[in-house]
């Protein structure tokens, strides 16, 4: 496979101003995967995926630009009415005339915005996993619905964070690798880059994503031995879904999670505030389940693809025991059932609610 599609039918490439830090190499932190699910992990290829769908921050702002767009057009239509076609509203005043205006203009951006966010989180396809060739040197992967390669050497960690105001203006964190520019002067900032995300999700902090990078880095660079033994999880499946993409994944620990659930007979830990809001905001998790179950992903060309490996796997993995796999099934079907009965629950009082307004 060569690399011809660099230069041709990439994707959008990233903005790198604003909330955006470049990673100072090397870093302390010790390799880690994190909360990213690996698939596969030999002398020829690791599959990371740390962007599943079923996030319950991104179904939450998915359902506020749900509501903003049917609400936006309303009093976009109620000030414009009131505007032209009813002086005792808007008496004539160019002060007034003018913040008028300016409500106007920005609730059509809001709508457009809206529209937005909602294409890119439910209608373009989901991110692929990423895949890191390590025997030609490759990354590839996928930004906003299109496929990309990045050559390795010429890639350089960055972290993205946006500032969630619920949780008292807490940073959140996410990795992202980019295409280094060469032809910038030294001391001068990168503004734009072609590159992926590779992690998604409210629990990344700085230094997991500086863990995440060592771990990527030592995989494509370092021996074998330098890596921690890590347990593959299945690429696809119902039990992948529930496990590995369900409303839960930010809260389980990815390595140890067979262990885990051996040790508790197949029971998930439960996370007792994210079933609270599957209740309270059932709406969201709808949306969720949604972008988990039926949003496609993005498809790779099969010449991107990694070969199949040719040697006897040198990395550390964890080999499965008779029974994990019953053991994934039993707990993917717990909690299949709590989310079925957290939904059921929430949306009987969504109904309530909206009933109680409207009625």
């Amino acid at each position: 496979m060569g690399v011809s599609q660099i230069n041709s039918k990439r994707p959008p490439p990233l903005k790198l101003t604003g909330l955006c830090d470049e990673v100072k190499l090397p870093v302390k932190e010790a390799p880690d995967s994190g909360g990213g699910v690996i698939t596969r992990m030999d002398s020829e290829a690791l599959i990371f995926d740390g962007q599943p769908q079923g996030s319950f921050t991104i179904g939450l702002g998915l359902l506020s630009q749900l509501i903003g767009l049917i609400f936006l057009p309303y009093m976009l239509f109620s000030i414009i009415k009131d505007f032209f076609f009813s002086e005792a509203v808007f008496p004539v005043g160019g002060g007034l005339w003018f913040f008028t205006l300016i409500g106007i203009v920005l609730s059509v951006g809001g709508v457009f915005f809206s529209i937005y966010l909602i294409y890119l989180g439910m209608i373009l396809p989901a991110p692929s996993p990423v895949i890191f060739n390590r025997r030609l040197g490759l990354v590839v992967g996928s930004h906003k619905g299109r496929p990309i390669a990045l050559e390795w050497k010429k890639v350089r960690p960055i972290l993205l964070h946006s500032i969630m105001l619920a949780a008292g203006a807490q940073r959140q964190y996410y990795l992202a690798l980019i295409e280094r520019d060469d032809s910038l002067p030294n001391g001068r900032k990168q503004k734009t880059g072609y590159g992926l995300m590779v992690s998604t999700g409210h629990t990344w902090g700085w230094a997991n994503c500086h863990a995440m990078w060592e771990f990527i880095r030592r995989y494509m660079e370092d021996r074998p031995e330098s890596l921690p033994a890590v347990e593959l999880s299945p690429p696809a499946g119902f039990e992948a879904k529930m496990l590995d993409e369900g409303p839960y994944w930010e809260f389980h620990e990815r390595q140890g999670l067979i262990a885990d659930l051996r040790n508790r007979n197949g029971l998930p830990k439960f996370n007792h505030w994210v079933s609270f809001m599957m209740v309270i905001f059932a709406p969201a998790f709808l949306i969720n389940v949604f972008r988990m179950l039926f949003r496609r992903r993005v498809k790779l060309p099969k010449e991107w693809l990694p070969a199949a490996p040719s040697a006897p796997n040198p990395y550390h993995i964890r080999q499965a025991e008779t029974g994990d796999l019953a053991i994934r099934i039993k707990a993917a079907r717990y909690i299949a059932l709590w989310m079925t009965i957290c939904l059921g629950l929430g949306m009987l009082f969504w109904i309530w609610l909206v009933r109680l307004i409207v009625f």
